[in-house]
């Protein structure tokens, strides 16, 4: 099976404030990068993600983080190896976590699935209300992870 380039997954939920966040870094990468790479908006779990990246050579993962002790918008760049051995919690999968899906979905789908699965975590600080928007700290961080992954995308 012939692959299909990249993919960016943006991944959250846009009524609990800075957990929207990979939904803002996909819409702006949307508008800066056009049909130049496929960006997806997700409000989805863990297999929904792991569905979505077959097909394709690379897959970008964009979602909101918890880091314990970490400042609000600080930019993270995993892999999928990285993601098995972490402490660290994305919250953007609500049903089966990121690790089994993935793995799931690729033992079905070994022919279709990714080559490389890049993760860029933003981190925020635990969700604990409704509400619409980004927190400053959070807001700021997106200019500079557009551009990282804009960079990603052309290697």
């Amino acid at each position: 099976m012939k692959k299909k380039g990249i993919i960016v997954i943006g991944l959250g939920n846009p009524i609990l404030g800075d957990d929207a966040v990979g939904l803002v870094v996909a819409s702006e990468l949307k508008r800066r990068l056009g049909n130049l790479v496929n960006i997806v908006e997700l409000c989805a779990g863990g297999l929904t993600v792991a569905e979505t990246m077959l097909g394709y050579r690379k897959a970008i993962l964009v979602d909101a983080l918890i880091e314990e002790g970490a400042v609000p918008g600080k930019i993270l760049r995993l892999t999928f190896e990285d993601l098995k051995v972490t402490p660290k919690r994305f919250i953007g999968f609500h049903d089966m976590d990121l690790v089994t899906s993935i793995e799931l979905i690729k033992a079905i789908e070994k022919e279709s699935f990714p080559d490389e699965i890049v993760i860029f975590g933003i981190t925020i600080q635990k969700p604990g209300c409704y509400q619409e928007g980004l927190s400053e700290c959070v807001k700021t961080a997106i200019p500079k992870c557009v551009e990282i992954i804009e960079k990603e995308c052309s290697l």
